[in-house]
């Protein structure tokens, strides 16, 4: 019996494939299901997660590494390999994703004492990778050769004011964002938790960050919380990236990112050693 043809999604290059038939996004799902006779699926990863468990530079109340279940996950900062690697590896290759964050449960990736190790390892292992990192920032001016080893970065920024930082971090110190600009040779993208502490910030904090030459931002609802922040009522987005709106604001792309209702699809290595494909962290607490 004949095999079932393939479907595809390749979100940077706004074109869906089908066996060999390529056919632009602009079509309508229903009617590409019609023309095939076969109903659509994904059957790609946006990208891979690589999760650290451990100790903290900061106390935020608002880290998802809160949650019970996370903060009994076992300790893997001083851990090469890390458990789970090489079988995931497998995975990462099987599936042809090119993109690995490392990133954290209830830690920050940066206090790895393996960082280059394995970033190296990652780039033998997978010729071609494109390696990320997603951390607090507080490593970052320490050893800027290592924070340029990666070929990009989310930083999570919740304020330039030190009162909000403390209250969302449990520390008053802020991000010298304009330093860590100045010192990379990596496109750097800021990721900032909207909160009741820091809603009334946000348009001083998109100036500051288009001022210091941020170009990208990610603005990400507080999983769970049921408020609706209109925060630019007067603009249409020009896309959507995993069910998510994407604006333009006057040369920065802003994404309001909702964890509760994305539909990206990604590998997730766990510090115990699971693979798993749940993006949505938060569900292996329920």
């Amino acid at each position: 019996m004949a095999s079932s043809p393939c479907f595809i999604q390749i979100e940077s290059k706004n074109i869906w494939y089908l066996s060999n038939v390529c056919v632009r996004r602009g079509h309508r799902r229903r009617a590409i299901e019609h023309a095939f006779r076969i109903p659509i699926r994904m059957t790609t990863y946006a990208f891979a997660n690589i999760l650290f468990s451990g100790r903290c530079n900061l106390r935020c109340p608002y880290c998802i590494g809160q949650s019970q279940p996370l903060q009994a996950m076992p300790d893997n900062l001083q851990s090469f390999p890390l458990k789970g690697l090489e079988r995931f590896i497998e995975e990462v290759q099987r599936h042809g994703i090119s993109q690995i964050s490392l990133t954290g449960t209830n830690t920050d990736p940066q206090l790895y004492a393996h960082e280059v190790q394995l970033i190296d390892y990652l780039r033998q292992a997978v010729p071609g990778v494109k390696i990320s990192l997603h951390t607090n920032g507080r490593r970052v001016l320490h050893n800027l050769e290592v924070f340029n080893r990666y070929d990009r970065a989310t930083i999570s920024l919740p304020s330039f004011i030190p009162e909000t930082c403390r209250k969302m971090t449990g520390s008053a110190r802020v991000l010298e964002l304009g330093k860590i600009v100045e010192g990379a040779s990596i496109p750097i993208k800021i990721s900032t938790l909207i909160t009741g502490h820091n809603i009334c910030e946000i348009p001083a904090i998109l100036a500051r960050c288009r001022e210091v030459g941020i170009h990208r931002m990610v603005l990400r609802k507080l999983y769970g919380d049921p408020r609706e922040w209109n925060l630019f009522p007067d603009h249409t987005p020009i896309r959507y990236f995993g069910g998510n709106p994407v604006y333009e604001l006057d040369g920065m792309e802003v994404t309001i990112w909702d964890f509760s209702a994305s539909q990206v699809r990604c590998l997730n290595l766990f510090s115990d050693g699971t693979i798993s494909q749940e993006y949505q962290l938060t569900r292996r607490t329920q």
